[in-house]
């Protein structure tokens, strides 16, 4: 009798609903935050994740799944973003799309010992933002993967932060890293010894208890952080506090994947045990440029989905379609209450967008067209010091100013958009 190979799982017909319910519930989200999904090969050269995710990484150097045709070499996909990113690079989306922002849904291998959570073929729903530098998108992000937990009525998760700084700042982090070891290597694990020597912050990312106790004594904090790096962490915690997300500062957090720069985040849950990891993400801004592409700054994450099934209770809900509303903030202090009012809106259950890419009133309003928008909501040193939101309807050109009640009013009626309904169908997600 033939049997499934080790760290498989047939997902059978009474599990299949939860399945469904649980992508239907990611569409959802994703649309309201204006992403788009894509989708990409199961198979790719195997180059690709050797050159993203690091030569000396656990995937590219235990985990991946081989396979050779005459002289290439391919590998079943271990992870999304180098994908994406080679999708971006090769249908020259930069050029069709400008700030992309995408999400993914489907199934990643690892060739790895089997445990809960963790099998050979797993899946992921995970997202990609090429195009912007803007660390109110580093909070977006956050905010996106917190709104998904929830509507996945999964609760007592931890969000742990840090930021790795730029190229020199992880190269200053390694030299700590390295004076700080080198006295005591004899506290390490025989792969800490190893990573030392070939890849020293994978060191940080190790689970083993003595290395752990070792690492804690190294006090890193942010002391590697360059001026600029220290700067964009500073904001973007400051935006996670306006949007009221709890997190935690996480100095030795690293990520197994050697294409993060800057910020890096990862959502654990007590419930998973030692294996604790729902999902992580942060960004890489060079990844794209290391692949062939022009210099890009990039941004995303990824959750497991067999860890999200273990831990979630979710309600159904029925999917809505969903028109536009696009913010245009024209200052720093426009920026915040935008990103505000993007929050709580979205929260109604409005489809809302932001531009990111620090455009002109002119160019973010021809952007709002692009997306077909159907309302344009613009905050600027005017709207500020009258305490108002101009609102343009983009179908009949109209605009007007007003208060946050009269806009949410008036939103109501032009998108057509029931309070009552969108309780039932996006409270969900909100603790």
């Amino acid at each position: 009798m033939f049997k499934r190979i080790p760290g498989t799982k047939d997902i059978l017909p009474e599990e299949v609903s939860r399945w469904q319910q649980i992508e239907r519930i990611a569409h959802r989200i994703f649309t309201i935050y204006n992403y788009q999904e894509i989708r990409f090969p199961i198979l790719e050269e195997a180059s690709l994740f050797n050159r993203s995710l690091g030569n000396y990484s656990e995937v590219v150097q235990k985990q991946m799944f081989l396979t050779r045709s005459g002289k290439d070499i391919y590998a079943l996909r271990p992870e999304g973003t180098a994908s994406v990113a080679r999708a971006y690079i090769e249908n020259n989306l930069d050029k069709i799309k400008g700030l992309l922002k995408v999400y993914y849904i489907g199934p990643m291998f690892r060739l790895e010992r089997p445990q809960k959570g963790r099998l050979r073929q797993f899946h992921h729903i995970g997202c990609e933002v090429i195009g912007s530098q803007d660390s109110s998108l580093d909070a977006e992000i956050i905010s996106l993967a917190d709104a998904l937990l929830n509507s996945f009525s999964i609760n007592d998760y931890q969000i742990h932060l840090n930021s790795l700084g730029c190229k020199k700042d992880k190269h200053l982090l390694a030299q700590i890293i390295q004076n700080g070891l080198k006295d005591k290597l004899d506290r390490l694990c025989a792969d800490c010894k190893r990573r030392f020597k070939v890849n020293i912050l994978r060191i940080l990312d190790c689970k083993n208890k003595d290395c752990q106790e070792t690492i804690k004594q190294l006090e890193i904090q942010d002391k590697h952080l360059c001026l600029g790096c220290k700067t964009d962490f500073e904001e973007l915690k400051e935006n996670l506090r306006l949007l009221k997300i709890d997190y935690q500062i996480n100095p030795y957090l690293v990520r197994g994947l050697d294409y993060y720069t800057g910020m890096v985040f990862e959502i654990t849950h007590k419930r998973l045990g030692s294996q604790d990891a729902l999902g992580a993400g942060g960004r890489y801004d060079n990844l794209i440029e290391e692949l062939g592409g022009h210099s890009t700054p990039a941004v995303g994450f990824a959750f497991g989905v067999e860890r999200l099934l273990l831990v979630s209770n979710f309600i159904p809900y029925n999917l809505e379609s969903k028109k536009l509303i696009y913010i245009i903030t024209l200052d720093k202090e426009a920026k915040k209450l935008g990103l505000e009012l993007m929050n709580n809106l979205r929260k109604k259950g409005f489809c809302v967008d932001t531009d990111y890419e620090g455009k002109t009133l002119k160019g973010a309003m021809r952007k709002a067209n692009d997306l077909k928008a159907s309302f344009v909501i613009i905050i600027g040193e005017d709207e500020l010091k009258k305490g108002v939101f101009t609102l343009r309807d983009m179908l009949s050109g109209g605009q007007k100013q007003l208060n946050k009640e009269q806009l949410i009013q008036e939103l109501n009626l032009g998108i057509g958009l029931k309070q009552q309904s969108a309780k039932n169908a996006t409270y969900s997600y909100l603790r």
